[in-house]
C-alpha cells in the first residue's frame, strides 16, 4: 500500500485521468442504462461528456481528490463545500459536447434526474458528495474505502453532515459499512435512487443528531414522475 497516494489533482492533465476513470465507472449504473441504453461504450462517451464540466471545470467551487496506485490514477471523488450548491452551470461549448454525445433527449433526462434529487437534498448546510468511483478495474482493492477516508479527512476540518445519492445497491451497501445512513429514496424513470448521509458528530451523545434528517424543501414538492420517500425493498421485507 505504500505506492497508493491519495491528493489533490495538480494540473489538467490529472483532472483528465480522473475524468475517464469516472466516465468508466459509472458506466453500468441503473440510471446510465436506462438513459444510454445498452451499448457500454456509448454510456462511457456519455458519461464522459456530462462529467467534463463537474471534473474539469468546476473545481475552485468543489474539492477533488485523486487515488493513484504506482502513479496512476485510479479513482477520486468530487465534493462540494457546505455552501456551495448550487454551482455554476456548464459553459455553452461543454453543453454543445454534451449534446453531441448524448443527445437532446438524453440531456433532458439527465436534467429531470438532477432537478428531482436536488429537491430531495437536506435543508441544513452539508458536504455534496457529488461523485466517488474508482476504475472498474482497480474496484475490490480498497481503494473506495481509502477516497472515503479521505472525504472524512476534509469533514474533520468542515465538521458539517455528508450527503450523496446512489442508485447501485452495491453502493449503498458500501457507504452503509462505512458510517453512512439511508435517509430514504427516490423512484425517477423506474430506478431507484436512495439518499445517504453521514453525521459527522457522534451520534450517542445526542449531538447533531438531526443535521441530515431526510426532509423536501417545503416550498416545492418532487417534479412529476418521481416518488419521493418510498420504502426500499429492504425495508419493506421487514
Amino acid at each position: 500500500m505504500s505506492r497508493i497516494r491519495l491528493a489533490r489533482p495538480e494540473d489538467d492533465r490529472t483532472r483528465r485521468a480522473l475524468l475517464e476513470v469516472l466516465a468508466r465507472a459509472f458506466r453500468d449504473n441503473p440510471m446510465n442504462r436506462t438513459i444510454h441504453g445498452r451499448h457500454p461504450g456509448r454510456r462511457v462517451r456519455a458519461n464522459r461528456a456530462g462529467l467534463r464540466s463537474l471534473v474539469l471545470d468546476l473545481h475552485p467551487w468543489t474539492v477533488t481528490r485523486v487515488i493513484r496506485n504506482e502513479g496512476q490514477v485510479v479513482g477520486g471523488f468530487v465534493a462540494v463545500p457546505p455552501g456551495g450548491l448550487p454551482l455554476p452551470g456548464a459553459s455553452l461549448r461543454r453543453q454543445l459536447a454534451c449534446l453531441l454525445w448524448q443527445g437532446a433527449r438524453a440531456m433532458d433526462r439527465w436534467g429531470f434526474v438532477t432537478e428531482t434529487l436536488a429537491r430531495a437534498h437536506p435543508l441544513e448546510p452539508h458536504w455534496y458528495l457529488a461523485v466517488l468511483g474508482v476504475d472498474p478495474a482497480w474496484q475490490g482493492h480498497g481503494f473506495g474505502s481509502r477516497l472515503v477516508d479521505g472525504l472524512a479527512d476534509l469533514v474533520r476540518d468542515e465538521p458539517r453532515p455528508v450527503y450523496l445519492e446512489s442508485d447501485r445497491p452495491e453502493s449503498v451497501a458500501f457507504y452503509c459499512a462505512r458510517g453512512f445512513e439511508r435517509l430514504g429514496d427516490v423512484w425517477i424513470f423506474d430506478v431507484q435512487c436512495w439518499r445517504l448521509g453521514r453525521d459527522p458528530h457522534d451520534r450517542s451523545s445526542g449531538e447533531g443528531s438531526d443535521l441530515c434528517h431526510p426532509v423536501f424543501r417545503p416550498d416545492s414538492d418532487p417534479p412529476p414522475g418521481s416518488v419521493p420517500r418510498r420504502k426500499d425493498r429492504s425495508e419493506a421485507a421487514t
